[in-house]
């Protein structure tokens, strides 16, 4: 299949390494259909971002890891370095964005089937755009007073202390300029580190607030579901996790049950006590078998990971605490006027329509059967 593509941008991340943009702008150089733009600072990716909305271009391709695909989720609804929302955001709907693996995690990249190879990642987008291959799929808002996000994955708890000790760990300075170096060794290190020192203990409370949405248990045998208007609950977790995609990056599946564009989002409160239930369970809480882990908990009626469906929810809790989005890490140290540090989150139903390989579309449109098997089936054949 020849690689063609249809009123395509293609923008690359300003860290990724020289060596993939040379492999990519080869693989593009007798591509029709398709511009590379190479951006030299995140100000100038953005601002390409929010010029895409305005141009004549159909489809967005991003070259990039899960934080790059957050900041073209952000610049797409108009919001800046500054976390400040500008005009420009109701073209969202109507065009498609993509994103080829360029990252460490990849997390977005795995939830929505991207293959692995540069090559055939170029070859699936080209099927999708040039068909348009497209779902509107659900993102979150969070606002936590100062700041307006939007994104596909929060977390508070251990994710965020591990990566707020990653960034330490993968800072440096270099001419006088901060520069955070890349690669998973930096995430490993620091997630050792916080398992075999005394942070694990540390537990801070939480209120959550959920509201329309359901109680859903996940067992080996039994799946059971408790509807709610309004549900106030009091935990102190090793990790929240609220999400619209299944995985956080690695093939890490933290929340195993999403549904991309049902107009809710899972949120996952893991209540491991010590360290040996967590390391005897860690290959099934990477795979995402949370009924595995519940199963001989739930007799003492308290499983280790609950899971909820909300459409909306709020966090609280009366000290600063860190939160990602995307893998984004953000600190949250400014009270409201109830003097708690509160982050509040809803669904935006639909609110972006995501270019998908051929794979994943078809999932989502079982019915959508070719015009000649409609026909052979009404005339009885």
């Amino acid at each position: 299949m020849a690689l063609r593509f249809i009123s395509t941008l293609l923008l690359i991340n300003p860290t990724r390494h020289p060596g993939a943009v040379r492999r990519l702008q080869k693989l593009l150089k007798h591509v029709e259909g398709i511009d590379l733009v190479i951006t030299d600072s995140k100000e100038d990716f953005l601002a390409q971002v929010q010029g895409f909305l305005a141009s004549s271009y159909r489809y967005l391709l991003v070259y990039g890891g899960d934080g790059t695909a957050h900041d073209a989720i952000n610049g797409l609804f108009g919001i800046d370095s500054t976390d400040r929302q500008s005009p420009g955001s109701t073209e969202v709907g109507k065009k498609g964005v993509g994103f080829l693996r360029g990252g460490t995690g990849n997390g977005i990249q795995d939830s929505y089937s991207v293959p692995y190879r540069l090559k055939q990642q170029l070859h699936a987008y080209s099927d999708s755009v040039r068909h348009d291959l497209t779902l509107a799929v659900d993102l979150l808002e969070v606002t936590d007073g100062e700041r307006l996000r939007y994104g596909q994955l929060l977390g508070v708890g251990v994710d965020a202390k591990i990566l707020k000790r990653r960034d330490e760990l993968a800072t440096v300075v270099r001419r006088g300029r901060t520069h955070v170096r890349s690669g998973f060794r930096y995430y490993l290190s620091s997630s050792f580190q916080f398992f075999f020192g005394s942070g694990f203990f540390d537990r801070q409370e939480f209120q959550l607030t959920f509201r329309n949405g359901r109680y859903a248990f996940r067992g080996p045998r039994v799946n059971a579901q408790f509807p709610f208007t309004t549900l106030d609950l009091v935990r102190a977790p090793l990790m929240v996790e609220i999400g619209t995609r299944p995985y956080y990056g690695k093939l890490f599946r933290v929340c195993p049950d999403v549904v991309c564009n049902d107009g809710y989002c899972d949120v996952y409160v893991f209540d491991f006590k010590n360290r040996r239930d967590l390391i005897g369970n860690v290959l099934y809480l990477w795979n995402g078998r949370h009924s595995r882990i519940n199963r001989l908990r739930a007799r003492s009626n308290r499983p280790v990971i609950e899971r909820y469906q909300v459409d909306h929810l709020e966090v609280a809790a009366r000290n600063p605490f860190h939160y990602h989005i995307d893998g984004e890490l953000i600190d949250l140290n400014t009270p409201d006027v109830d003097g708690l540090f509160r982050l509040k989150v809803r669904i935006l139903a639909q609110g972006i329509r995501f270019i998908v390989p051929r794979e994943f579309y078809n999932i989502y449109h079982p019915f959508d059967l070719p015009e000649e098997t409609h026909h052979s089936f009404f005339n009885g054949d």
